[in-house]
Formats: structure tokens, sequence, C-alpha cells
């Protein structure tokens, strides 16, 4: 099944944002492929060999190109919520992501003291130390997690062989401020049922994150044979974690 179109540049929206209400998108990444470390099996962008960090032949945007096109974005007179880190795949593997980070979190405090700044990153490079130092930046530092175990992981997330689940879950535990995101997905494979959902549920609850955002498939897929959770059972699950862990999650459909 096809996906939808990748972002054609730096800059993208505002978009009104189910989660972060109008949100401002920034993309770090090259606008020909999709750039990811991870190749979901409900990923909007479409079904394509994960990006293997150690290849050079990708065209990233410099750091001032970057810089430049958020300076020009916040001196146009609208409302932004959010500046939010995302675009064509996984915005941490730009090779400069720490000094863009660095240099952006300045921008704002100069041109839209305001304005957040959020990110939607898979959690794949937390590992790294500079990575997980430069995404405290953020307000909102919207972290991956569909699944509980490593199995699950593997079959829903179809990582790069140089990720690992069991460090992406020691990195999330280093974070301060941690905040959650999360597909529930049902159908071939799933994440809602039996012990794939036992998993993810209690490995939220050692977590304790401070936010957790679920929802489902709204977009064209990757690949077939997975279905969307019905907005009730999201509240039903929303509602059970809050209750009987004292998690704080918020369900969206």
């Amino acid at each position: 099944m096809s996906g939808i179109p990748l972002q054609s540049g730096i800059i993208y929206g505002p978009i009104l944002s189910r989660r972060l209400g109008r949100s401002l998108g920034v993309n770090l990444l090259p606008t020909n492929r999709k750039i990811c470390s991870f190749d979901c099996l409900y990923c909007q962008y479409g079904p394509e060999k994960p990006f293997e960090v150690l290849e050079k032949y990708a065209n990233f945007p410099t750091v001032d190109e970057v810089l430049e096109a958020v300076r020009y974005a916040f001196k146009k007179p609208r409302t932004i919520e959010y500046l939010t880190f995302s675009g064509n795949g996984e915005p941490t593997l730009h090779p400069d992501f720490e000094e863009i980070v660095q240099r952006v979190v300045l921008l704002r405090n100069e041109l839209r003291p305001d304005t957040k700044l959020a990110i939607l990153s898979n959690a794949s490079q937390i590992v790294e130390p500079k990575i997980l130092l430069a995404i405290q930046n953020y307000d909102t530092p919207m972290m991956k997690l569909d699944a509980g175990d490593e199995v699950t992981f593997n079959i829903i997330n179809r990582p790069t062989e140089n990720v690992h689940f069991s460090e992406i879950v020691s990195g999330l535990k280093k974070l301060p401020n941690l905040m959650i995101q999360s597909m529930l997905l049902d159908g071939d494979e799933s994440n809602t049922r039996g012990d794939a959902f036992l998993a993810w549920k209690n490995l939220l609850v050692e977590l304790q994150p401070k936010l957790i955002h679920i929802y489902t498939i709204t977009r064209p897929t990757a690949y077939n044979g997975i279905n969307a959770v019905s907005f009730s059972r999201l509240k039903e699950i929303a509602h059970d974690l809050n209750s009987s862990y004292g998690l704080n999650v918020i369900a969206f459909d």
C-alpha cells in the first residue's frame, strides 16, 4: 500500500495537530526519500528499506539552511503553539542534530519565546549521550513506544540491525520529562491483545512517563493486514492505565 507524499522542504505547515494544536513542522531530512532507522508496518510514508546510519549519500539540509528556514517562519505574523521536529523519518539521524537543536532553542528564545519545541522521535538514537542531552532541550519530547518486548518491537517497528530494544528502554529511563507516543494496532499483527499488550502496559508502568499519547491508524499504511483500533477501545485502555496504575494517558481518535 502506498503512503502519503514526503515533505518537500524544511518547514511545513502550520497544521492543526490532533495532539499539539497549531504546529509548525521542521523536516531535517532529505526530500527525496524516507530516512529512518525503522520501517514500521504503519508508516504513512510507505515501505522502504530502513536507513543505515553510515550511508553517506543522503542529502541532509545544512545547519545554516535549517536556521534560515526557521528564522523566516518565525518572523511571519501567525500563531504557532509548537515548532515540531518530525518530517520524512527520524529527525535525530541528521548528522548535526545536536547543533541544530541548540541553535533553534536560541532562535526560539529570541523571536518566539512563547512557542514550545516538540520532537516526534522513534527513540532509536537515544542511546547516544549527545542525542539524549539534545532531546532534553524540548518542551515536549515524544518518544515512540509501540511495544513492550523485543519480539513485538521487531515485528511492528522493523528496525535496522544496529537498533536494539533493550538499549532504547535503557535510554528512555535516562530521559527526564519523558513523554511517550504509542501507535496501537490490530489485525494480522497486534499490540493490543495477549502477551504483547500486557508487556507494553507493564513497561509503561515501569517507565512512569510524564505523559502518554495513544492513537491509531488514520492514514494509508506501509503494509496490508493491519487495522485501526476503535476509539472506544483506545479510551478503555487509557482509562485502565490511568485509574489502575496512576499514569497520565490521553487517547486520540
